[in-house]
């Protein structure tokens, strides 16, 4: 009988090798992590020069040291290397052979450290960005211990393990703003607690019936676009009220999140 299989290259570490997988969604994943290792075991000198350069600084270190409930030193070093990879290497469409594959290589490869520095500073700010909000944040749990749930379980998903690597790079972009928004939020907060209070369960009535249904996609391995949308839309949301000075790309507001999770396909 015929079998259908969906051929991948995967990550090994050391090398690479090829597999055949039952599913076009499961190649395609294995696929881009074995091209990543592909193109850094093929930038060994630009490998070489980032850990020289960037990964052996006192500022990278300091950096490793925040980072270290995501996993630290190793787990940042890695990261910024994917990222930095899909940067300049895996553009689509991706090379298919080994001639595309080698003028990709040439292309990036003066690219590599400049690109690098770029998202490790993006990294440092947002590293940054945290601890600053988690040091002011334990000031103020007792006093409101809502608040410091709700910020805490915000920053919780946002900096979630891979992180750098799993959110698009223009959506990372946006970290220190809602980091800082999150600042602002305690700010304001002593003045007029009632009103966080009140702008909280505004933010809740949007945020509970997506967290209900996230469960479920997710175990589905189901892609919506549109829900993955509302994720951000929900974080925009919290700059719109209480941190209105920092702006959002577009209008945002509850009643007109409200009208899109109503409307939303099902």
């Amino acid at each position: 009988r015929k079998v259908v299989g969906f051929p991948a290259l995967i990550d090994e570490q050391t090398s690479v090798a090829l597999r055949v997988f039952d599913t076009p969604e499961k190649a395609q994943q294995q696929h881009r992590a074995g091209l990543r290792r592909l193109f850094v075991l093929n930038a060994r000198e630009q490998m070489k020069q980032l850990e020289k350069t960037l990964f052996s600084s006192p500022a990278f270190r300091d950096m490793a040291l925040q980072f270290f409930p995501q996993g630290g030193d190793d787990a940042l070093r890695t990261q910024i290397v994917a990222v930095t990879l899909e940067r300049t290497c895996l553009a689509e469409p991706l090379p298919q052979d080994a001639q595309a594959f080698e003028a990709r290589l040439k292309e990036a490869k003066p690219r590599i450290m400049l690109v690098s520095q770029e998202i490790l500073r993006l990294a440092g700010t947002i590293i940054t960005e945290h601890a600053a909000l988690q040091k002011k944040l334990a000031g103020l749990a007792k006093a409101f211990p809502a608040v410091a749930a709700d910020i805490n379980a915000q920053c919780a998903a946002l900096l979630a393990r891979d992180f750098i690597l799993q959110t698009s790079y223009e959506r990372l972009q946006q970290f220190p703003r809602y980091l800082k928004g999150a600042m602002m939020r305690l700010d304001k907060l002593r003045t007029d607690p009632a009103r966080d209070a009140r702008l909280m369960a505004d933010w809740q009535t949007l945020a509970k019936p997506w967290e209900r249904e996230r469960p479920s996609r997710l175990k589905a391995g189901v892609t919506d676009p549109f829900f993955e949308e509302f994720r951000w839309l929900l974080e925009e949301c919290r700059i719109a009220l209480y941190a209105q000075e920092l702006r959002t790309p577009t209008p945002v507001s509850v009643k007109r999140l409200q009208k899109a999770w109503d409307a939303r396909p099902h």
